[in-house]
């Protein structure tokens, strides 16, 4: 074991991070479908998903600031304990067959996961020494893509054979357990100075200036679009193709969802592996190769004669385009985190967050609308098509960067 990495705090970390994301796995995956029986709508899955971004987009800059000004590991355990509550309470009151509860749940896991991502991510190079962040970034994408991976999996069986309300106990126990290993965690902490709605909005333009001075906004609009046109299929294409168009059941979409989480995996893995031999100026390669994924979807979905055929393309170009997503996140990941002040990383770290995800409501509600007007098969195919330009300019981009 690698002793400079693997500190009893980053292990704690580490740790917390497993069950915590597992029990949102679980719940997020499960009420997806759960919005889904309800309304069989691709339009309104579509714009329910995006509705959820958008907490996403509007607090993780205050997520930023909560994380720089504010002990972490207390933001952590706080929110972890809240979330274990709403869930206990959704499983309650809220099975009801209507679909305020669930959206209202969407919702409120999108407002927290936003506050509570920030000071996990700015967590990290203050835990491990700088020489094995880029390692240190890798397994934390690997365990957030371990419990993603077997989430799915337990979600879609817990939602097939258990109901609802057996997978919503299951996930506040996993919230509740991660909140009392966060209360042992010691993160390095220095309070910022000022106090208010004036030093956080001091915080969020002293952030903006940062990204615009060292030149990192463009490499932010490319992310953008990215979302806009392959992320967005991914969130709503999938389990539309897989349940709607393929007539397919849960349990099988839970495996396309887990195969994504094992291509993420994959990534994380290649980047520890390798470390400092891959450079980020090359990493438009693995856009590229991410992309080429949503071609491999047409046809899947275009030829559904025999649909566990067309599930089977579904899947292993899910995994492919994940492990390929995967290299490019987490080596953005460590540039960002290297080139920024350590007095910055919240605010820089959830100032990236917003701008990535500003794009994913419009591109879920666009596919949506897409998928109930247009043939299934021309959903991947446009989206192939629209994210080549963007990786024309990641490439001319990250060679400035060199």
């Amino acid at each position: 074991m690698n002793r400079k990495l693997f500190s009893q705090d980053f292990t704690l970390m580490l740790l917390g991070q497993i069950v915590s994301i597992f029990g949102n796995a679980v719940l997020r995956f499960a009420l997806s479908l759960y919005v889904l029986d309800l309304t069989g709508s691709g339009a309104l899955f579509g714009g329910v998903l995006a509705a959820s971004m958008v907490p996403t987009i509007l607090l993780s800059p205050v997520g930023g600031v909560m994380a720089d000004r504010a002990p972490r590991q207390r933001i952590m355990y706080v929110l972890d304990f809240l979330t274990a509550l709403a869930v206990w309470n959704f499983a309650l009151f809220g099975l009801g067959g209507s679909l305020l509860p669930p959206v209202a749940l969407l919702l409120g896991l999108s407002a927290i996961q936003a506050l509570y991502q920030p000071s996990v991510l700015s967590s990290v190079p203050l835990l491990v020494p700088r020489e094995e962040l880029t390692r240190g970034n890798a397994l934390v994408a690997q365990v957030s893509a371990l419990s993603t991976l077997l989430g799915p999996v337990a979600g879609g069986m817990l939602y097939g054979f258990a109901g609802m309300r057996s997978l919503c106990l299951v996930s506040a126990g996993c919230l509740l357990a991660s909140a009392v290993m966060e209360c042992f965690l010691r993160i390095p902490f220095l309070p910022a100075a000022g106090k208010g709605i004036k030093a956080a909005g001091t915080d969020l333009r002293e952030a903006g200036r940062f990204l615009a001075g060292a030149g990192l906004l463009p490499l932010l609009g490319v992310v953008a679009g990215l979302n806009l046109c392959l992320s967005s299929l991914y969130l709503v294409g999938l389990p539309y193709f897989v349940k709607v168009t393929l007539g397919l059941s849960s349990q099988l979409y839970s495996l396309v969802e887990a195969a994504m989480g094992l291509g993420t995996i994959l990534g994380s893995v290649l980047v520890g592996a390798l470390g400092q031999r891959l450079r980020f100026s090359r990493s438009w390669q693995y856009l590229l190769l991410g992309c080429l994924s949503s071609a491999f979807m047409a046809p899947a979905v275009a030829f559904r004669g025999l649909p566990l055929v067309s599930w089977a393309v579904l899947l292993f170009a899910s995994l492919f385009g994940m492990t390929a997503a995967g290299m490019f996140s987490i080596l953005a990941q460590s540039y960002f985190q290297t080139v920024t002040p350590p007095a910055l990383l919240g605010k820089v770290g959830s100032f990236v967050t917003a701008v990535a995800t500003c794009a994913m409501p419009l591109g879920q509600g666009l596919y949506g609308i897409l998928l109930d007007r247009l043939p299934p098969w021309l959903a991947p195919l446009l989206g192939f098509v629209a994210c080549l330009p963007l990786v024309a300019l990641a490439r001319r981009q990250l060679r400035e960067e060199r």
